[in-house]
């Protein structure tokens, strides 16, 4: 068996940072991952190039599933980027808030990061370990591995989304944890669609009695939507721990239906066949499927619509309804999670003393743009320092 005064289980984001800040007490530090590398995940965030966080964040009821103020008070997007920027990495911030390393690549963070870790001489990172159960071991923590033991008096849980069965023989509550910032599956074929982005779009989810309304880029797939604003409206589904509900998309929000009416009535005058009435507003494959919805023929000429036809075709261009009726793997967090209501104001367990968690395993989840990472950050440092 191994004895460390802290273990911290998983090597993302959140457990990386909470060892280094917990490294300054000078206790002994494992890591233990099943990756071959620390924060490895980084990689994928942002597109490849790691949105660090937001530095609008606030009220954060508006961004997260909770309200996680008192959090983001001990540890704020501008204690993020000074943390970094200490460790050597530039940022800079975006017109949205989002803040990037420099150098655009994740790789930078990853770098910085992995650096500071091996100047921690207390601290031990045990990759390529598959974790297969956790045990109370009198007043520590046993943690068993495929191929040896260790046990800590301090744990920190930072496994990230999905890993609750690790859990299960501690009893504790757990949120059903759903996939959340994710492309959703309708049961519409949109396979006329497929490939087409259109942006700005107003997207309207409805789940339960839950709505999401966000304006922004729209990906449409053969038999589903994407884009940020869609990820963004999963969160919805996933909040509500059901993939059924709808999907309206204003694919014109800043015109209005009466304006739009009269632009549509204005192009029956360019007399062109009926397939071509959108070239110059909108791609073929919407314009198709437009012409599909509202069933009108597209071998006639454009002077012959009526105006019972264009005020169809404009009512179907602001108010596109698709029905959800699932999602499509590799999300990009998950919701659910450890309930912070059973957690101290320092991420400790109230029922387990010693036993922390930060990251994704808390059931704490936000939209896109950096904000899940921004709570990854927060809660590893919360815990590293009361270590």
């Amino acid at each position: 068996m191994k004895n460390f005064d802290i273990v911290i289980l998983g090597s993302g984001a959140s457990g990386v940072i909470s060892a280094i800040e917990a490294s300054a007490s000078g206790k002994s530090i494992a890591i233990i991952d099943k990756n071959k590398s620390p924060a490895k995940k980084l990689m994928a965030t942002g597109n490849g190039r790691c949105n660090l966080s937001n530095v609008i964040c606030t009220p954060s009821v508006n961004f997260y599933n909770h309200n996680i103020d008192k959090f983001l008070q001990k540890f704020s997007p501008d204690d993020a980027i000074k943390f970094f920027e200490n460790l050597g990495l530039c940022c800079y911030k975006d017109d949205e808030g989002r803040i990037y390393p420099l150098s655009g690549s994740a790789k930078s963070v990853i770098d910085v990061l992995c650096n500071k870790l091996e100047k921690c001489e207390n601290i031990c990172v045990f990759n390529e370990k598959i974790i297969e159960k956790i045990e109370k071991y009198g007043e520590k923590f046993k943690i068993f591995c495929q191929d040896e033991v260790f046990v800590a008096t301090k744990l920190v849980v930072a496994t990230g989304g999905n890993t609750f069965n690790l859990l299960q023989d501690l009893n504790l509550k757990v949120v059903k944890n759903f996939a959340s910032l994710c492309a959703l599956q309708t049961k519409e074929n949109t396979k006329l669609l497929n490939g087409i982005r259109l942006s700005p779009v107003k997207v309207l989810a409805k789940c339960c009695d839950a709505k999401y309304c966000e304006v922004g880029e729209v990906l449409f797939k053969e038999h589903g939507l994407s884009g940020i604003a869609i990820f963004n409206a999963s969160c919805i589904f996933a909040r509500n721990k059901s993939y059924s509900g709808t999907i309206l998309l204003d694919a014109l929000p800043n015109t209005e239906i009466k304006d739009l009416i009269a632009k549509l009535q204005a192009r029956r005058s360019l007399n062109v066949k009926v397939s071509k009435f959108f070239e110059g507003m909108f791609a073929n494959g919407f314009a198709y499927y437009l012409f599909e919805k509202c069933k009108i023929n597209e071998n006639r000429i454009s002077t012959e619509m009526s105006d019972k036809e264009i005020e169809m075709l404009a009512k179907t261009i602001k108010n596109l309804q698709f029905e959800v009726c699932g999602f499509y793997e590799n999300n990009q967090v998950y919701s659910g999670g450890i309930d912070l209501c059973d957690l101290d104001e320092n991420l400790q367990h109230k029922k387990y003393k010693n036993l922390y968690f930060c990251g994704e395993v808390c059931d704490v989840d936000g939209l896109c743009g950096g904000y899940n990472l921004q709570w990854a950050w927060t809660s590893g440092v919360i815990v590293g320092k009361n270590l």
